[in-house]
């Protein structure tokens, strides 16, 4: 699940490792929501918070992976890949701050998509996306994701179990026709 993809104009995306530390203490510097990798509250990480998360994220164990985008030395943002079955996977995305509105996310997702069709023979990738979420909504369409069902009260919407409250989550997947048998 190693992977360093160039996606042009200086931009790559390429695993993310508990090397990378300090990227994701700076990139989240600015944040005030909940970044990618969690249970975290929002707001930036320390030194610790990032170590521990991408300990979590470590490639080495299997189940779940985080890719970033990188700017030279500067992560852009960044997509994490949860597998949960033989052929299947959710694809998780998040772009700092200053950095939204760009079209990073759609590139990130547009080639960890095909990646991960390509690479991994993963028949089918999906998103999981609060209802409220428009911008995450329209580019998920974008990206060629179709919508397949809402799961009413699916979605943790905190970290803190104390103030533990659910709220709706949508689901879009992708299928890769080149690898999923025929119906």
């Amino acid at each position: 699940m190693i992977a360093d993809i160039d996606l042009g104009q200086g931009l790559r995306l390429r695993t993310l490792t508990t090397h990378d530390v300090a990227l994701v203490v700076e990139a989240t510097g600015t944040e005030t929501a909940r970044a990618l990798w969690g249970p975290h509250p929002a707001g930036p990480y320390t030194p610790q918070d990032a170590r521990a998360a991408l300990k979590a994220w470590d490639p080495a164990a299997g189940g779940q992976v985080s890719y970033g985008m990188l700017e030279h030395d500067r992560l852009l943002g960044a997509l994490g890949l949860m597998v949960d079955g033989p052929r299947s996977a959710e694809l998780a995305y998040w772009v700092r701050p200053e950095s939204r509105r760009q079209g990073l996310a759609l590139r990130g997702i547009n080639a960890l998509t095909r990646w991960t069709h390509d690479e991994l023979g993963l028949d089918r990738i999906w998103l999981e996306i609060n209802p409220a979420n428009t911008p995450s909504l329209r580019l998920a369409d974008r990206a060629g994701y179709q919508y397949e069902q809402r799961l009413p009260h699916h979605c943790r919407a905190t970290p803190d179990p104390d103030r533990d409250t659910w709220h709706d989550c949508m689901i879009w997947g992708h299928t890769d026709l080149t690898t999923s048998p025929a119906i």
